[in-house]
């Protein structure tokens, strides 16, 4: 039985629509497959995989719902940000390998094998107290060792990464599943990423001369992989493309994804404003005509951004109208006089509870997470995180 709660009807909300999901796992398939090359016969060289990035709740989109979908799909790895999430995904029935991008503390050994959940090892000291707890409860520990070609921030440095990835293969109760770097500037320097990988083919190729042949071998995030011919990568990790958002504007042509987070409220009260009138904190907007504002129960608690007052638009009835005056915690004005002009044209008239587009596409208008993050001095990442993780989310499967 429903609680009062639950069958109220939100007032603003975030649409996720898992079908585009489904569809942009398939270009991501297509990108993969491109990304594709021949190799020795030695066990590790086969077809590229995809390793579904879902920390951060699926980038605001609900990583049990995307996570099982993907997995449904074929999916057969997943990377979460820690233990927590990687517990919340296993309790929701999710049975794949599952990465965790972060690094864990020695204390959390337990729940990572009784989970099944594979950490990433960046220090011997790791290394031998999860080889350590493994001994003792005699299982074998699967493990990804980072390696850091740049980014600077988890991960052995690329000089000594060779040293140390001989030292941790002699544990015996420990299994080095995976090997992987991260590029932080795959979308504004291609040279340095190029770079990045260069150091780290010499590594693998380094490894491969010494008999220490691993299994899976990943680099390429969502740029990554839309933006670079790999040779030796045989996982792909992409998170972004997953929901439908480009990492850079030059892939846009070659990969056809399809936004799956929309955002919408409804308007609560109308007002009509006389010139001269001025609009929320700061008096920052004075009107200089007669006008009509509605307001909207959405506000920077919700995610929506302080920095888009006065800058980002909302479609109301298909029709642009600016948010005026500065965003509040919980609520936002809107500018609709020329909602009230075309009146006589559109379907339904200007009313209380009507449905506004925040993010997404209404009639032939989009507003995208590329327009807000631009707005915010941002990125789309932030957007959908933000605006996901507060809002109330109702699935179109």
């Amino acid at each position: 039985m429903r609680t009062t709660q639950e069958k109220i009807q939100p007032l603003s909300w975030v649409e996720i629509d898992l079908r585009a999901i489904a569809r942009n796992l398939k270009e991501l398939r297509r990108l993969a497959a491109r990304n594709e090359t021949r190799g020795p016969s030695d066990g590790r060289w086969k077809r590229m995989e995809i390793l579904a990035v879902i920390k951060a709740d699926a980038y605001g989109h609900g990583s049990r719902e995307v996570g099982l979908l993907l997995e449904a799909r074929g999916v057969g790895f997943f990377g979460v940000s820690d233990i927590a999430e990687g517990i919340s995904l296993r309790e929701a029935g999710i049975k794949k390998p599952m990465l965790l991008l972060e690094a864990a503390l020695p204390s959390l050994a337990p729940y990572i094998l009784d989970y099944d959940l594979i950490p990433t090892v960046n220090s011997l000291a790791l290394a031998s107290s999860f080889n350590r707890y493994a001994r003792r409860v005699r299982k074998r520990m699967r493990i990804h060792i980072k390696v850091d070609t740049g980014m600077g921030r988890l991960g052995v440095w690329h000089e000594e990464a060779f040293e140390f990835i001989k030292r941790v293969n002699q544990f015996k109760h420990l299994t080095i599943h995976g090997l992987y770097t991260h590029f932080p500037s795959a979308d504004t320097d291609k040279g340095f990423t190029r770079q990045q990988l260069d150091i780290f083919y010499a590594l693998i190729q380094r490894l491969d001369q010494e008999g220490l042949v691993i299994s899976y071998i990943h680099a390429a995030n969502s740029m990554g992989l839309a933006g670079y011919q790999t040779r030796v990568l045989n996982l792909a990790r992409p998170g972004l493309m997953l929901y439908g958002l480009h990492p850079a504007p030059e892939v846009r042509n070659d990969v056809r994804l399809q936004p799956a987070m929309s955002v919408k409220s409804r308007i609560i009260y109308l007002k009509k404003v006389k010139k001269g009138r001025s609009i929320s904190y700061g008096r920052t907007f004075i009107a200089g005509r007669d006008m009509t504002v509605a307001t909207l129960p959405l506000g920077y608690n919700d995610g929506y951004l302080r920095g888009f007052s006065g800058k980002a638009s909302v479609l109301v009835e298909g029709i642009r109208c600016p948010v005026i005056g500065r965003v509040t915690m919980d609520q936002i004005m809107v500018d609709v006089s020329k909602v009230v002009l075309s009146g006589s044209r559109t379907k339904h008239s200007l009313r209380l509870g009507l449905p506004v587009t925040i993010l997404g596409s209404q009639k032939d208008q989009t507003i995208s997470a590329d327009e807000l993050a631009r707005h915010g001095e941002t990125i789309n990442y932030e957007i959908v995180c933000l605006l996901g993780n507060r809002l109330p989310r109702v699935y179109k499967k």
